[in-house]
């Protein structure tokens, strides 16, 4: 059993002399809303720009317009390709979770999860969900095939709303239902990221413990932690969407300065000895990285 142990004490220092670097990072764009800065990004960060595979939460997909990865794929340079996976539907827009990756990694296959839908909404619930309703949430199983091993990276989304023991109950759900590798011939390394919504502000004693509730699930089935010394990954008052339904509660916050951190966003890998730790995407003198109330994290396996 894994323990409670950071990564960083798990792992020994790779010896990466004959071995092949896979740079992967996880970013909720919160729905793509400051599209011009995300492109920007990406352009010009050298963590996004280097990376083979980006795991996306939150892509959007307008009623009449593009979906945010393939504008992505198109407007950068390079050769980029995209997958994508519905999440949340709504009357005039849908959200998902996807992949943008390099050329240099061939998908092989994936798999969708549909995870547990919460029984009702709590008052804090209905005031922050689009629709006053509970949101369904799955997960996007991408298989890539990297030179000789076989990377699957699960591409999550807990829902924020019905506690630990609902986050507890999806992520158990998920990692229940993966199906097992159908190529035998390549070594499987499995990767667990994105938001995990492990809601609480960051220097909590209690929120830490919850998240840990969260992670152990994980934990159980072999994964061990990579991002445990990264603080914190969102801002709540940091980035507003125009739809949120909370909108003018947060906007006042934002008006006064105010800060509420959170660690949501996680990276977990499973059947893999040698990897760097997580760390944020982020530019010089910027607390976070402007476009999203997330940021992204990168992490490089060793193979």
């Amino acid at each position: 059993m894994w323990g409670l142990r950071s990564y960083t004490e798990e792992m020994e220092p790779p010896n990466t002399s004959d071995s092949t670097r896979l740079r992967l990072v996880t970013y909720n764009i919160q729905r793509g809303i400051h599209y011009s800065l995300l492109r920007s990004h990406f352009a010009q960060s050298e963590s996004l720009r280097s990376a083979d595979i980006v795991a996306v939460q939150e892509a959007l997909v307008p009623a009449s317009g593009g979906n945010t990865l393939a504008r992505l794929a198109y407007d950068l340079e390079g050769d980029y390709r995209w997958t994508y996976r519905t999440v949340m539907t709504y009357p005039n827009k849908e959200y998902g979770n996807g992949f943008l990756f390099r050329s240099s990694v061939t998908p092989v296959g994936a798999q969708t999860v549909a995870l547990p839908v919460v029984d009702h909404l709590g008052w804090v619930a209905r005031l922050k969900t689009e629709g006053g309703k509970p949101d369904s949430k799955s997960a996007f199983a991408q298989a890539f095939r990297v030179g000789g091993r076989l990377v699957r990276i699960i591409n999550l989304h807990l829902d924020f709303s019905g506690g630990v023991s609902h986050r507890v109950r999806q992520l158990s759900h998920l990692l229940g239902s993966l199906e097992a590798a159908t190529d035998k011939s390549a070594l499987v390394v499995d990767v667990l990221c994105g938001d995990f919504n492990t809601c609480g502000y960051h220097q909590s004693a209690q929120s830490h413990r919850d998240t840990q509730k969260v992670l152990d699930v994980a934990r159980r089935a072999g994964f061990t932690e990579c991002s445990a010394s990264v603080p914190w990954t969102s801002d709540l008052f940091s980035s507003i969407d125009d739809a949120d339904p909370a909108y003018w509660f947060l906007r006042v916050g934002q008006l006064f300065r105010l800060h509420y951190r959170q660690k949501l966003d996680h990276f977990l890998v499973r059947g893999l000895a040698r990897a760097t730790p997580a760390v944020v995407v982020a530019i010089p003198h910027c607390a976070q990285l402007p476009g999203s109330d997330h940021l992204p994290l990168a992490l490089e396996l060793i193979l």
